[in-house]
This record gives C-alpha cells, sequence and structure tokens, in this order.
C-alpha cells in the first residue's frame, strides 16, 4: 500500500501546461482566448481551440503587447450569432492599431493576467490586418520559449 494520499495522486495530470514553453502553469499565469468572427480565422500561433495559456516568463512580452491595446465592452451573445460574431458589435476600433474595422475579426478575452499591468478582464478586438501581426508575433514569442 502507498503512503501517498489518493486525493493528491491525479493533481498534477489535470493542470494545464504553458502553452508554448510546456512548463507547469501555477496561479500566476496569463490565458487568453480568440474568437474568430464570421470569415476570418485564428491567425497563425493561437492554437486550434483559440486559447493560451502561458507562465509569467513566456508572458511577459505579450503583457508588453496587450498593455498597449485599447480594450472594449464585452461582447453580447445570443443564439443566432457566436461570440466571435459579437465582437463585431463592440466597439468601432481595433484594439491595435485603433483604425476602423472593416472586414472579418479577431476577438480577444483576457480572462486571467500575471501582475497588475492589464485589468482584470478585457476584450479586445482585432482588424484583418492586426490578426496576422499579433500572429506572427505569437509565433516569434513561441519560438524565444520553447526549450
Amino acid at each position: 500500500m502507498s503512503s501517498q494520499s489518493s486525493g493528491t495522486a491525479g493533481v498534477e495530470s489535470w493542470l494545464p501546461s504553458c502553452t508554448f514553453c510546456g512548463g507547469q502553469l501555477t496561479e500566476q499565469l496569463l490565458a487568453l482566448q480568440s474568437y474568430p468572427g464570421e470569415a476570418a480565422s485564428l491567425p497563425a500561433g493561437v492554437p486550434d481551440d483559440g486559447g493560451l495559456t502561458l507562465c509569467p516568463d513566456c508572458a511577459s512580452e505579450v503583457l508588453e503587447l496587450l498593455a498597449s491595446w485599447y480594450h472594449h465592452g464585452q461582447p453580447s451573445v445570443d443564439e443566432d450569432r457566436s461570440i466571435g460574431d459579437g465582437y463585431r458589435e463592440v466597439g468601432g476600433t481595433c484594439s491595435f492599431c485603433t483604425d476602423g474595422r472593416d472586414g472579418p475579426v479577431l476577438g480577444v478575452e483576457l480572462y486571467r493576467r500575471v501582475g497588475d499591468e492589464l485589468p482584470a478582464y478585457a476584450n479586445y478586438t482585432l482588424c484583418d490586418s492586426c490578426q496576422s501581426v499579433f500572429g506572427e508575433f505569437l509565433q516569434n514569442v513561441r519560438r524565444e520559449s520553447e526549450p
């Protein structure tokens, strides 16, 4: 019989790992969820499920970028519209370049932060041009973070 408590045996197996470096996460993590609107797709650098969970080391550059973005209100969602399409209705400008949004949009929800540089919860909207820039940025951060 093992002296290990059976109540903690599987705890490590369900804890998420950092999307970029693969390290085990603690309470200090950055969590983002991306929602493509109609005619948009997730940019390169964003996993297929749209979610990013980053450890403090991998999150540092992403935090700097998000701190420069303008955040919008929470999108409305209903049975006839996806979350991504709800972001089209929120705010009239791109959170990154602050130009008007023409074409497909990408909604980005910040729901977990590291430190106090960002609001505890925020919603951002990216225009078509800035979506690819965001994807390239994430790919570069990931390459720098890989073990």
